[in-house]
């Protein structure tokens, strides 16, 4: 799947069905991210290393009673487990986080970062530098006393240092809202920054979260940690076998950085 869907004009908002599983009922999805990316390593052929800690989204789904009258209301979803996830799909979007230059539109803003007020443009979307699964179906995860459907997004790399953040949308593949024929993006959410650094710069990673490990419980394929993983120093790197040169280089022809424990994330 390489095409974003097309029906914008109803994210956050009730939804009448005329086909898919809420057929005939109106709905109305909500996410919000559970956990954010903190770092990430630019993405290289022979190097690459997944935003970590993988981004996790939680979705919400609510039945609209009463529509359109004085007495709307909405009422949760109880049992998550009875949601057909078939053809439930959640993709994102890759944001740089830097001021604007002064001519652009304000109609041209979808969202301002909580924490630095800069404001986040369209027109600098850089989903292209994203490398890995940019589409994920959710996993039914029991989390803080609830169950829960999680898109866990375990394999997310940039292409570009720098700082960004992802914005996240949510469709059904086999639903369409009432007098509509094109897909519909149910709801959308921003997510936190994060930085991606370069090899030479890049830290090291920190223990796997508490959300990370408890969700590779339930089966999800990625790779948690319970001690942190500090990049080496070239004093700290065992001599090299002879004749034999244990240096990695990347596309562009630089060094790798060699890590400790450096065969998973």
């Amino acid at each position: 799947m390489t095409s974003l869907p097309r029906g914008t004009g109803l994210i956050g908002q009730p939804i009448p069905y005329s086909s898919g599983q809420y057929r005939g009922f109106t709905m109305r999805t909500q996410v919000k991210e559970l956990q954010k990316a903190v770092l990430g390593r630019k993405y290289a052929n022979v190097d690459r290393r997944p935003l970590d800690p993988p981004p996790v989204i939680s979705m919400s789904l609510y039945t609209v009673r009463d529509a359109g009258t004085s007495r709307q209301h909405e009422e949760e979803i109880e049992d998550y487990s009875e949601v057909q996830t078939a053809g439930l799909m959640c993709t994102v979007d890759l944001f740089p986080v830097t001021p604007p230059s002064p001519e652009h539109p304000l109609a041209d803003i979808v969202h301002r970062d909580l924490h630095t007020g800069i404001p986040i443009l369209e027109s600098s979307k850089m989903t292209t530098s994203l490398v890995g699964a940019t589409f994920v179906q959710p996993n039914l995860i029991d989390w803080e006393g609830k169950r829960q459907l999680m898109f866990v997004f375990s394999d997310l790399a940039v292409r570009q240092e720098g700082q960004f953040l992802l914005r996240y949308r949510v469709f059904d593949l086999f639903a369409r809202a009432h007098g509509q024929s094109d897909l519909t993006i149910q709801a959308e959410c921003f997510g936190g920054v994060f930085r991606v650094y370069s090899t030479k710069e890049f830290p090291g990673l920190p223990p796997s979260t508490e959300l990370t490990k408890h969700i590779q419980r339930y089966g999800v394929r990625l790779n948690a940690r319970e001690t942190e993983r500090k990049r080496r120093k070239p004093s700290e790197r065992p001599p090299e076998d002879a004749g034999q040169s244990k240096k990695r280089k990347h596309e562009d022809g630089s060094d790798a950085e060699v890590y400790e424990n450096d065969s998973g994330g």
